[in-house]
């Protein structure tokens, strides 16, 4: 059905240790953040997942976004001639300026099984459309060396979360293309919020600031859309 539903069948019936990968050549229902659907596949798209057991509180289960988002830009980063950026929660894109700029490279999932004061396990998944990346040097084999990449650069961010969340938090915040930005955000179930964008906090919430001054706290969970704008009405 989708990356994440093997890597989380694998992670409950038979126990997959931490780093494990799944990968598929593709889906018969992949799935973005809240059900979106994603369509690529074969040569034009990488699909994996990637079982994480991070020993962390699970009060910081959101922070689990930053760490997939994070190792996904430094994978793309390692493999290609350009550099990406964040839009929190889950979208990586090349950074403005260099050609082809702002273009989305890669979009990440994020699901997470909690037990009894810690979290079980929880599923990153990238999907990066491999047509449209700058590989630097050699091609050779593309969706090989993003894998590699990727593997080392989740593990990595996984690693750093458990060590320092903190500096985990202030290197997506650099790296976050929307700081200073304003966005018009529509919530689940139903509702909006608006404002300028100030920080991604502590907790892995969006963090927006009114006209007024108000700040206004958005959790991945409860995020619909998000759209950055010139002007709010």
């Amino acid at each position: 059905m989708s990356v994440e539903a093997l890597a989380s069948a694998w992670s409950r019936t038979e126990n997959a240790p931490d780093g494990s990968i799944v990968t598929v050549d593709s889906e018969i229902s992949g799935r973005l953040r809240g059900g979106t659907p994603w369509h690529a596949g074969g040569d034009d798209a990488l699909l994996m997942a990637m079982v994480i057991r991070p020993s962390i509180d699970p009060l910081q289960e959101a922070l689990l976004w930053l760490v997939a988002s994070l190792g996904a830009a430094d994978a793309l980063d390692s493999v290609t001639a350009s550099t990406h950026v964040m839009q929190w929660p889950d979208t990586i894109v090349q950074r403005s300026g260099e050609a082809a700029g702002d273009g989305v490279r890669c979009v990440v999932n994020v699901t997470t099984q909690l037990g009894p004061g810690r979290i079980e396990h929880a599923v990153v998944a990238v999907r990066s459309h491999i047509d449209r990346l700058d590989m630097a040097g050699e091609a050779g084999n593309i969706k090989e060396r993003l894998l590699d990449a990727l593997d080392e650069q989740l593990q990595a961010a996984t690693r750093l979360i458990e060590r320092n969340s903190l500096e985990l938090l202030e290197t997506f915040n650099d790296r976050c293309s929307m700081m200073n930005r304003r966005a018009r955000v529509s919530l689940l179930p139903r509702g909006e919020a608006r404002g300028r964008v100030t920080a991604v906090d502590n907790d892995g919430f969006l963090v927006l600031e009114s006209s007024t001054g108000m700040l206004e706290r958005i959790a991945p969970a409860s995020l619909r859309s998000l759209e950055l704008v010139d002007e709010l009405d």
